[in-house]
């Protein structure tokens, strides 16, 4: 298992008045290769959840362990943290305000330079990296803020991409962009997933959970409420969650409730839908 949690808690501010039990008790396994998604309220847990993946926070108690790495409480146990922030490496919210340098290729080349390579290896990482996320050689020496919101975000993307993750965490990866965006965007993660990489999301997208994920953890208050598949957990869910089921769920369900053979678990898109309800075995009945 590359990722499992072990009765993790984190209080932020502990030992002060003001103290917030953020995490409490959290246990979970993400198998290799898994697409995921944490989703939940807002302050349910999820942000501080996924930096406790990379000892960017360090648990009150508890464990995690992402492959050969372990986090803990104790500082000293930590070891080779910067070699886990390249295993597993997260993209978080609007990335692309945190774009910097004067040129495309410079800021795709940065967090290389940080790992010790030398400028020119850096530059050619960058290169590969900017190219898997479509962006060719005449981005190279354009000014990041010249871009638009999706390509933007697909040089933040890259600069993660250039140190080679093995696990890649998204915090809300579509967020503030246009349907178009949002398709390009996904379908870079998507093919990244394809390639082997594990992919984690964090979430309101109810549809991107449905289309793209195999596995959804719902958190509620800091505590796991819910692990398994997107089709299971829509099918038992309830208002108290603020979770939106997708309309495409809800037309399939209304459809095998109505006798259609449906596989619902299989159905990730209107196209999957449409295939399914003109088979031969619903067309005969």
């Amino acid at each position: 298992m590359p990722i499992k949690i072990e009765n993790l808690f984190y209080t932020y501010l502990r030992k002060t008045p003001n103290s917030s039990e953020a995490l409490k008790g959290v246990s979970l396994e993400i198998p290799n290769n898994s697409f995921a998604a944490f989703i939940g309220r807002t302050g349910s847990g999820k942000s501080t959840l996924i930096q406790t993946l990379n000892a960017l926070l360090l648990p009150t108690s508890g464990e995690v362990h992402v492959d050969d790495f372990v986090v803990t409480s104790n500082k000293r146990k930590n070891k080779n943290i910067k070699g886990l922030r390249k295993h597993l490496s997260i993209v978080f919210q609007f990335p692309e305000y945190q774009l910097f340098e004067e040129t495309v290729e410079k800021d795709v080349a940065f967090g290389l330079k940080n790992f010790g390579y030398k400028e020119q290896d850096a530059l050619k990482e960058a290169h590969k990296a900017l190219e898997s996320v479509g962006l060719g050689p005449k981005f190279y020496q354009k000014s990041p803020f010249e871009l638009s919101g999706g390509e933007k975000r697909r040089v933040a993307i890259a600069g993660i991409l250039a140190l080679s993750p093995d696990i890649l965490v998204l915090d809300e990866p579509t967020a503030g962009l246009d349907v178009k965006g949002t398709e390009d965007i996904m379908s870079l993660v998507k093919k990244m997933h394809d390639d082997g990489k594990t992919i984690i999301v964090v979430t309101h997208d109810m549809e991107l959970v449905m289309e793209y994920c195999n596995l959804v953890f719902l958190l509620k208050d800091g505590k796991l409420v819910y692990q398994g598949t997107p089709d299971l957990l829509f099918d038992q869910i309830n208002e108290s969650s603020a979770i939106e089921i997708p309309p495409l769920y809800k037309l399939a369900k209304l459809l095998k409730d109505r006798g259609a053979n449906i596989d619902i678990q299989s159905i990730k898109c209107v196209d999957d839908l449409v295939n399914q309800i003109t088979r031969k075995g619903n067309k005969d009945e």
